[in-house]
């Protein structure tokens, strides 16, 4: 039964297509004929890449290990200093044996006594004291620069008296004239020892300082104990003093 009906089938297909001979239709059938299945082709090309998709959420789980540590840097400039500390605790009073401590003050004592006998000879052999000052004379005759280079020489320094008791040291000492330790070089009427500090005992003559030929920048001390301004390179007794 299934042969006629296959013929019939295919009868009716024949019969339609040539009936559609001479039409825009020609050569086309409307029947597809079954048959076994093709062979799969090549892949297409790969599409373009599509936008960047939103950030995820973070990971679940142990995180990785950290990386090696990257290069040092260039060493940065140096900051302010800081805040001064806060002062410590006094310490603890030194221990020493009673027989230790008691000689070390004998011998310092002993030192001391020693040493104030050296000063009292020099100052009755060479020279005068007064409080805390002691002033010697070799007896040489020399200007402002010389009497200061040697009296540092001696790690002392050109007298300047401060005082009236410290002038009239002097007085007695010179019994003459005398340069002192005093000029005012940098700024004209204004005297200063040789360290730059300013007056705080005067003596001048009369009429004195004058700056007599604009060129007087020294002191000179004179016999009656008054001072007077003289130039740089007059010559006269030089006086050191050494503090005691």
């Amino acid at each position: 039964m299934m042969f006629p009906k296959l013929f019939l089938l295919l009868s009716m297909v024949a019969l339609f297509c040539s009936a559609t001979e001479g039409s825009e239709a020609t050569n086309s059938c409307p029947v597809t004929v079954c048959g076994s299945p093709g062979i799969n082709s090549l892949p297409g090309r790969d599409g373009r890449d599509g936008p960047k998709g939103d950030k995820g959420e973070p990971g679940v789980g142990q995180r990785g290990m950290p990386g090696t540590p990257g290069p040092l840097g260039m060493v940065g400039e140096r900051g302010a200093p800081g805040f001064p500390g806060q002062k410590g605790s006094k310490g603890d009073t030194g221990n020493c044996a009673a027989d230790d401590c008691g000689l070390a003050i004998s011998e310092k004592k002993a030192f001391q006594d020693q040493l104030d006998r050296i000063k009292n000879v020099l100052s009755f052999a060479l020279g005068a004291k007064d409080g805390k000052k002691l002033f010697i004379t070799k007896g040489d005759l020399m200007n402002l620069d010389q009497a200061k280079e040697m009296c540092g020489k001696f790690q002392g320094s050109v007298a300047v008296p401060t005082n009236a008791e410290e002038n009239e040291a002097i007085k007695k000492l010179v019994n003459g004239e005398a340069i002192l330790g005093l000029t005012d070089e940098k700024n004209e009427g204004q005297f200063v020892d040789l360290r730059g500090r300013t007056l705080t005992y005067q003596n001048w003559n009369d009429g004195e300082p004058n700056n007599d030929n604009f060129g007087e920048n020294c002191v000179l001390f004179l016999k009656n104990g008054k001072w007077n301004d003289v130039d740089c390179s007059h010559t006269a007794l030089a006086v050191c003093e050494f503090l005691l």
